[in-house]
């Protein structure tokens, strides 16, 4: 198998002080904060993959791809990058029954950086903000299934190094690169098939997700936690189907603990919400849905952030605090669609 990618993206973010919706004056402006950037952004790939059953029980998945990335910003941070990076990944899977694989899988990949993060730090003269930092992952797994297959499990150990953490600025809205960072844990899913219309699905995943230098987050807190990164997440749900034109679901998404600041003396408090929908297929390509998100009106906090910000009163430094987003209230969505 082999193929191409190609994106290009035009994105102009304009971010202004303003005061009741309107724009503040320059002269009135203390922080003297505005930004204007024009981007363009493209990304190009070329990948392949080869398959091989070496004997009935061991088989081997290869793949290599290159990705391209290049962009300017001809804004409030002016500047172009670009990368390529090329990267090898592989498996090798061991069937010794029917029912039961274990693999052993490795490869290099990426994640991008804002570049108007990138540019901004070669002008401030800090190294190593990549438009592509790179990321080298490990992984070794069992998938097993049991009960004449009416149960099917899949369980993972995970390692992966980044080359720089991506960092959010919640005040200014912008990503930028920061250290490097190790994260390893496990995951687990779950898949049971009770009936032929019921279907229950759970999912559970905990890492240790570390910087691998001390990381000042700028409130006076220096440590090697990742901020935002949970500790746990999971799910669950239960699926209908195969009811004539019914079908539904009920869910649960559980957000665990995460730290906010980089020594993990201030943590958010995650969460967790019930979620269900009711689905009718009319025919002819027409189907409606109802769903209820959020079931129990639960009161927490959807994302919490942990930064400097400055109140009416304050000193001029600023303090840090943490500012949060709450968790959205029940509401009911009526969808009509049809498909042609």
């Amino acid at each position: 198998m082999f193929g191409f990618q190609a994106r290009y993206d035009f994105i102009d973010v304009w971010r202004i002080p303003t005061k009741g919706a309107e724009p503040v004056p320059a002269a009135n402006d203390p922080l003297g904060f505005s930004e204007r950037d024009r981007v363009r952004l493209g990304s190009d790939s070329l990948y392949v993959q080869a398959t091989t059953h070496w004997t009935d029980w061991l088989r081997t998945v290869f793949g290599l791809r290159n990705d391209y990335q290049y962009g300017r910003d001809s804004g409030t941070n002016p500047g172009s990058a670009s990368r390529s990076i090329l990267e090898p990944k592989g498996s090798l899977i061991f069937q010794p029954l029917a029912t039961t694989e274990l693999y052993v899988s490795a490869g290099r990949g990426f994640h991008s950086d804002d570049i108007r993060g990138v540019n901004r730090a070669r002008i401030n003269g800090i190294q190593g903000a990549p438009l592509m930092a790179t990321q080298m992952g490990e992984e070794v797994g069992l998938r097993q299934e049991l009960f004449n297959r009416k149960v099917a499990l899949t369980f993972a150990l995970f390692n992966l190094d980044a080359q720089s953490e991506t960092q959010y600025d919640p005040d200014a809205g912008q990503d930028s690169a920061g250290p490097a960072s190790r994260r390893y844990g496990y995951e687990l899913n779950i898949t049971y098939q009770a009936l032929r219309w019921l279907e229950f699905y759970a999912t559970l995943s905990q890492d240790h997700a570390r910087f691998k230098t001390p990381f000042d987050d700028g409130t006076g807190h220096v440590g090697h936690y990742i901020p935002n990164a949970p500790f746990a997440t999971g799910s669950f749900a239960a699926y209908v189907k195969n009811l004539g034109p019914w079908s539904g679901s009920l869910q649960l998404r559980y957000l665990g603990a995460y730290p906010l600041s980089s020594d993990d003396a201030v943590q958010g408090s995650g969460y967790h919400e019930w979620n269900g929908d009711v689905r009718y297929a009319f025919g002819a390509g027409w189907n409606a849905a109802v769903g209820v998100y959020n079931i129990l009106n639960t009161k927490a906090n959807s994302m919490e952030y942990w930064y400097v910000d400055r109140l009416s009163g304050e000193p001029v430094t600023g303090i840090a605090d943490v500012h949060i987003h709450p968790l959205e209230p029940i509401s009911l969505r009526i969808t009509v669609e049809k498909s042609f």
